[in-house]
């Protein structure tokens, strides 16, 4: 399919792929190759198969400016060559693509299930020769491709094998991403755009080859193609054109020059949505029974090349200028001449069937609605809105207009797709009656944005549902109960308000367990801890999907109960993760990072920070990103990792999320725990205040209630002890009064250390707070030194130290060692554990070993191959000194905090 060709002006391109291409027999790499049309992306990929020979398996696929694009079409175009290694996978993979592809019914198949089994199955092929994948003009594949691809691209250096793909710069697309390698390519420079042109075209007159370098400014194609037309362009006016459009008409000018038939083979093919010679040159017979259609001059003028049962434009912007030249009546018939020739594949044929559509039509637009719905049981959501979108333009009825543009705009937002479901949902707003409708276009706005508007918005959620009850959408009153409740716990929790929900939730009868738990920790956080960990204990763990899981996990999280949160959300992770759902996984994770962080099982809380960062980064929700990013920061603070501490608050605060008083609040935790680790106890301590002050954008009463043991621990160090008393007596008095566990041990603490009374303190029982509970000691054992009772300090000093080597929370161990030589006792410095040098996602591997999870049960956990699963353990047991699993079990073991 590639024909071999110099490169010019291209080393710097062609080294970086080449080294990727003889590295491929060790691991695989993604490089992503970005830059305006006509640059050289497709040469360079043309470059990279040339050069890959007979070494590697190609596959490849382009994307096209159609109007539609069947979901995971341009996935299947890769895979269809390495299908026949289907058997190898693991039976729920294989039905997965087969579900995907149309070859089979069966349950809708998340999109990371897929994913999962095209990397899968990718990975077998690429066992008996490297896989070398090209993807050209990603951007205008279908989505779930884009998204599959972009999947792969992230999870690829363990396998053996190449993702190259091309991008226009100037369109969005998920291959964009940070965790993407890209390269962007430059115009050629001067001397490069000589010889290029001087290579192709010598002959030309120096005038016009002036006309032309300048003309071009380096872009390679434009150097190749506009000598062709170097008159049409001279004078005033050549300096005004767009490049891209002289491109267009120098490629138009081309096709003017063939004859009807050839000509009509070109627009059928510029609109059809697959490359199959066979049904291009059927329709094209349809619309010109008369003329036998004709590919040759085509292929000849340069601006087509088949290649056996296939046909492909040369370069997209002679596809895009053919479809420039189609006026709307011969689009739809080339459109009906298309659905005619696909009469036998009806997933295809109703789309061109709705592109040569001139009016409303009822029964296409149904039949639409209905390709939607096969599209979400096929996992492929991104696909359906298109669907969706073009069964309302289509409905005769007003009313399936304005459902089926709700259902494409609230369906866009959870795909993924904000942009579309903007759109979409000013569409919606110009179709709505009062009633129903009206409240639907509500939920819209509320998908859209669910940080502005502050208790005015809360009320008004109130009234959406009390008014949704009384027409009878109590799964809607629902939504609302849950966005306005939401929107107390995360603007401020504590507020008047927060009752308010919870009173409304009850008069209109709500009796699902999960939703009032959420209710009432999102509402009433401070003394809802009792009540909603009995709702917990009313649904067995056999009653609770992974969903409901979460969701009781969310509500003991935010009602300070992190014991049991912790647990739930170990569970939902479980579930969420054996169902494939990336999204909610990415939030799940997070939440169990703050946990683990709360109870002190700070490894775990880290392998969970780490891969809900990534996974968060990859469905694009830069809140949970954010807040994970904090987590990991806080967990580095108290080990004494300063420097990544900082650089992850950086990073949290450079996504700029959602502007919450949560994500605020939680920066400045990190930050006050990096300023204390670094005895800068009174930066320490003005953070904390923050989460105090009313008027500033990081007051939280919850985040502020269970950080006041740093509080009075940093104003005892920097000698603002009637500050933080003042702070804590200002405290609303629900706040003060709170019933939950956490809250009191933090009232407790702060007590013992600000008037150096520890009695009640130590009386309690800590178990469920170990970094608190050492903190303690330490602060008494400090308190007895000071007080010369010197003999009595080194005993809680002691156990202090201890915990905070088991913790790793070095910076408090070292200064426990300070106080224990100043009480008269030798404290040496702990041996260094190996298990400190392992990556978070080593441990989370190590910890799922130890459960008797083999490489492919992790793999399918973690949603990466099972060779980099091997990758990984081959790398730990070196670094353990280890060499056989079961020492790893047992290592894993011991460390389980």
């Amino acid at each position: 399919m590639y024909a071999q060709r110099s490169l010019v002006g291209r080393a710097p391109e062609q080294a970086t792929i080449g080294g990727l291409l003889d590295h491929a027999p060790d691991g695989g790499a993604a490089l992503v190759i970005r830059g305006a049309p006509g640059v050289g992306k497709s040469a360079l990929l043309e470059w990279a198969a040339t050069t890959a020979g007979e070494k590697f398996r190609l596959l490849h696929a382009a994307g096209s400016v159609t109007e539609f694009g069947l979901p995971y079409a341009a996935l299947h175009q890769v895979m269809r060559p390495v299908l026949g290694h289907r058997n190898r996978l693991a039976p729920k993979y294989r039905l997965a693509l087969d579900v995907a592809f149309g070859r089979t019914s069966g349950a809708p198949p998340e999109e990371s299930t897929v994913a999962m089994a095209a990397l899968d199955l990718l990975a077998e092929a690429a066992a008996d020769r490297p896989i070398l994948l090209l993807a050209d003009d990603a951007q205008w594949m279908d989505v779930a491709s884009q998204q599959t691809l972009a999947f792969l691209a992230r999870r690829v250096t363990a396998d053996r094998i190449v993702l190259l793909a091309t991008h226009r710069d100037a369109e969005p697309g998920p291959l964009l991403d940070a965790a993407v390698p890209a390269v962007d390519i430059a115009p050629l420079d001067a001397g490069s755009a000589a010889e290029l042109l001087d290579g192709a075209a010598g002959a030309l007159d120096p005038g016009v080859r002036a006309l032309v370098l300048d003309a071009a400014r380096g872009n390679p194609l434009a150097l190749l193609e506009l000598p062709r037309a170097a008159g049409r362009y001279a004078g005033a006016n050549a300096g005004r054109i767009a490049l891209t459009a002289r491109l267009e008409n120098s490629f138009l000018a081309r096709t003017g020059e063939l004859d009807a038939s050839t000509t009509t083979v070109l627009e059928v093919a510029a609109l059809s949505d697959a490359d199959d010679v066979a049904e291009i040159v059927a329709a094209a017979a349809i619309l010109a029974p008369d003329a036998p259609p004709s590919l040759d001059p085509a292929v000849s003028a340069g601006l087509i090349v088949v290649d056996g049962a296939s046909v492909r434009f040369r370069h997209p912007l002679i596809r895009s200028a053919v479809l420039q030249r189609l006026g709307p009546d011969r689009r739809r018939a080339c459109h009906a001449a298309l659905a005619r020739a696909l009469s036998g594949r009806p997933e295809r044929s109703v789309w061109h069937r709705a592109g040569a559509a001139l009016r409303p039509d009822a029964a296409l637009a149904a039949e639409l609605e209905q390709h939607a719905d096969q599209a979400i049981r096929r996992g492929a959501q991104a696909f359906a809105v298109g669907a969706l979108e073009r069964a309302a333009q289509l409905s005769a009825a007003r009313g399936d207009r304005q459902a089926r543009t709700y259902r494409a705009a609230a369906l866009a937002y959870t795909a993924g797709q904000p942009e579309n479901g903007e759109r979409l949902r000013r569409h919606h707003r110009d179709l709505i009656d009062a009633g129903h409708d009206e409240l639907r276009h509500e939920w819209l706005n509320e998908l859209a944005d669910s940080d502005h508007g502050g208790e005015q918005r809360i009320h008004m959620l109130l009234g959406h549902a009390e008014r949704a009850t009384a027409i009878g959408d109590h799964t809607l009153a629902t939504d609302f109960l849950r966005a306005a409740a939401l929107r107390c716990w995360n603007l401020s929790p504590g507020r008047p308000v927060g009752k308010q929900v919870i009173a409304v939730a009850g008069r209109l009868g709500v009796t699902d367990i999960a939703t009032r738990a959420q209710l009432l920790a999102y509402g009433s956080p401070f003394d809802s801890d009792g009540t909603v960990r009995a709702l917990i204990a009313q649904v067995p763990p056999a009653g609770r999907d992974a969903a409901t899981t979460y969701r009781l996990a969310h509500a003991a999280a935010c009602a300070g109960a992190s014991d049991v949160s912790e647990g739930l959300l170990t569970e939902a992770a479980d579930r969420i993760r054996s169902e494939g759902h990336l999204h909610t996984l990415g939030r799940t994770l997070s939440l169990l990072a703050w946990s683990a962080l709360r109870r002190g099982s700070w490894s775990h809380a880290v392998a969970a920070a780490e891969e809900s960062t990534r996974l968060c980064a990859e469905t694009r929700q830069p809140f949970w990103e954010a807040a994970s990013l904090v987590a990991h920061a806080m967990v580095a603070a108290f080990r004494g990792d300063f420097t990544d501490a900082e650089n992850l608050v950086v990073a949290a605060e450079r996504l700029n999320p959602r502007r919450f008083a949560t994500t605020d609040a939680v920066a400045m935790l990190a930050r006050a725990a990096i300023a204390s680790g670094q005895g800068r106890y009174d930066q320490a301590f003005t953070c904390l205040a923050q989460l105090h002050d009313p008027a500033g954008s990081a007051y939280h009463p919850a985040h502020a209630l269970w950080s006041l043991a740093g509080l009075a621990e940093a104003a005892v160090a920097c000698g603002r002890e009637d500050a933080a008393r003042t702070l804590i007596a200002r405290l609303p008095a629900e706040v003060r009064a709170t019933t939950s566990p956490t809250g009191r041990m933090n009232l407790a603490f702060a007590e013992a250390v600000l008037t150096d009374s520890f009695s009640t303190a130590m009386a309690a029982d800590m178990t469920m707070w170990p970094y608190e509970r050492y903190r303690l000691y330490f602060a008494y054992g400090m308190s007895l030194r000071r007080g010369r009772r010197v003999r009595e300090s080194r005993d809680h000093l002691r156990t202090a130290r201890d915990g905070f080597d088991r913790l790793g929370a070095h910076p408090l161990a070292d200064r426990a060692r300070t106080e224990l030589r100043a009480a008269g006792e030798r404290s040496d410095s702990p041996v260094t554990d190996v298990w400190d040098s392992l990556s978070p996602q080593e441990i989370q591997i190590a910890s799922m070993v130890a459960r008797g999870m083999t490489n492919r049960d992790i793999a399918k956990s973690l949603f990466i191959s099972h060779r980099t699963v091997g990758s990984h353990l081959y790398r730990m047991f070196p670094k353990l000194g280890i060499t056989t699993r079961g020492e790893l079990q047992r290592m894993a073991a011991e460390h389980e905090r």
